[in-house]
């Protein structure tokens, strides 16, 4: 009887941490980054320049729902990212991570990287 309370309180346990992992960014990371939690990918500004998490690596290993940033993986606690697109280039210039917010959603422009 002991053991299948404990079976069930460790399923329990283990499932909630799989439910964390598809409802918010890295939390290794979390701290670091603004949350787009639509996608669950990190944006900000960097450099002058609108930039998002993306899957490049981690897409082998990412198995969340269909057009979403893998929130676990990281090499060496960096996380492939890319510049965002935007319509213009003032679209794409900014000071601040919330000067990002209406080109979170974006595609990249160019390539996902890690650094």
């Amino acid at each position: 009887m002991f053991q299948l309370v404990l079976f069930t309180i460790t399923l329990f346990a283990g499932s909630d941490a799989v439910i964390k992992q598809y409802d918010t960014c890295n939390l290794l990371l979390h701290d670091r980054y603004s949350c787009n939690e639509d996608n669950l990918c990190f944006y900000g500004c960097h450099e002058g320049y609108c930039w998002s998490q993306c899957n490049a690596v981690a897409k082998f290993t990412w198995d969340g729902p269909p057009g979403t940033c893998s929130t676990t993986y990281h090499l060496n606690t960096n996380i492939e990212w890319c510049w965002l697109d935007g319509d213009s280039f003032a679209d794409r210039t900014c000071m601040v991570d919330s000067d990002c917010d209406h080109v979170k959603n974006n595609s990249c422009r160019g390539t996902c990287s890690v650094g």
